[in-house]
């Protein structure tokens, strides 16, 4: 006898497939970043903005959009386009304190040590130009952003060095026992400073290529004779 049951249409064409999930859109899948990436990305797009445009001149807009972030998270972590300034200066400052923290001083050749003091400084202002824009802004305002607020240890570290450079040349009676360290420190500074803060204006004066290399490492050699000079015991 026949068995007219109809069979459910389901069992007659198969198991149902079910139907595979819709892949989302590449572009609707947002990558996020650690707060730290973030804030760090911001950070640095500031200092390029504040470099190249000062302090008046710089805009929040054009840093987030730098920093491939927006305007809600800079004031999120800075707060303020005064305080993100203030915190460009600090970020600044302590590249600059990591970067001597590296120098590999032999303080057992105080003559040598000292030159190569004197050149990292000189080889620090060229590779970073921003620092020098920068500080340029702040002196315009007369350091009212960072007034008590930049930490004391961002001079000690070369200061120490140089400490130990002198006692390791007054020791080995290379060096004179009178000198004096901090006017050593500024003329240090000031003497590889002021050439590469003032490149273009100097350039323009003097009708002279400051930028040339070979005038670069002339100037260099110069200036780490005249700090030895300085200090050099007299025979």
């Amino acid at each position: 006898m026949a068995n007219n049951t109809e069979l459910p249409a389901r069992t007659l064409a198969g198991p149902r497939l079910k139907r595979p999930a819709k892949r989302k859109k590449a572009s609707t899948v947002r990558r996020t970043r650690a707060p730290d990436q973030t804030r760090e990305a911001i950070l640095r797009a500031a200092v390029a903005e504040f470099a190249r445009e000062g302090y008046g001149g710089a805009r929040v807009d054009r840093i987030s959009k730098a920093a491939k972030s927006n305007d809600r998270m800079l004031y999120y972590y800075f707060k303020s386009k005064e305080k993100l300034f203030h915190q460009v200066i600090e970020h600044c400052y302590a590249d600059l304190v990591a970067s001597e923290e590296a120098l590999d001083l032999d303080f057992s050749s105080p003559r040598q040590a000292l030159a190569a003091l004197v050149a990292f400084n000189w080889n620090y202002y060229w590779a970073h130009p921003e620092l020098l824009s920068i500080l340029a802004t702040e002196n315009l305002f007369k350091g009212r952003h960072v007034k008590n607020n930049i930490r004391r240890s961002f001079s000690n570290t070369q200061l120490g060095m140089l400490d130990r450079v002198l006692q390791s040349g007054i020791e080995r009676r290379e060096f004179r026992p009178d000198c004096d360290r901090f006017h050593l420190y500024l003329s240090i500074l000031s003497l590889t400073y002021f050439y590469r803060a003032n490149l273009y204006t100097l350039s323009s004066y003097t009708q002279v290529d400051l930028a040339d290399e070979e005038r670069r490492r002339t100037w260099l050699l110069h200036v780490q004779t005249m700090i030895e000079d300085l200090v050099r015991r007299k025979q």
